[in-house]
């Protein structure tokens, strides 16, 4: 039953741009979601999942988002990735 709450608690709260990491919930400020979104880079590939917690490969050059200096992003398929700068793990994905 407790590992049924928190597999409803981190997809709601993957949902709202937060994610749990080792019992430690994540929150990307919402204007450096509007700003990555706001400012598409080329799409990179990254082989492998591409989903919350994935570790992004050293060799994809982050661009880093101004007034949030603990976040980068990249573009994968179209799609916005926000990593965090300390561990290089995904943070957010746009729905």
């Amino acid at each position: 039953m407790k590992r049924i709450l928190l597999a409803t608690a981190v997809t709601f709260a993957v949902a709202g741009g937060v994610y749990a990491q080792d019992a430690v919930v994540v929150e990307v400020p919402q204007p450096a979601r509007e700003y990555v979104i706001a400012h598409p880079t080329d799409p990179v590939i990254i082989e492998g999942d591409v989903a919350i917690g994935t570790a992004v490969p050293e060799d994809v050059k982050l661009v880093p988002i101004p007034d949030s200096p603990d976040y980068g992003y990249v573009y994968v398929d179209k799609q916005p990735v926000i990593v965090s700068m300390k561990d290089r793990k995904i943070v957010y994905m746009s729905n």
